[in-house]
């Protein structure tokens, strides 16, 4: 019985990471902006 219990708490758990992540990217959007940033000049020049 305690393994059910165990699975029902894992399962759980779960769900309500999912509905976290869904109010986060409800309330701050999609992280897009991150990878339309431009780099710092200094990571340009080490690059080139």
């Amino acid at each position: 019985m305690t393994d059910v219990l165990f699975i029902a708490t894992l399962a759980a758990f779960f769900a309500v990471c999912v509905l976290f992540v869904r109010a986060c990217d409800r309330i701050i959007g999609h992280e897009t902006v991150v990878a339309d940033t431009p780099e710092p000049a200094g990571k340009q020049q080490a690059a080139a």
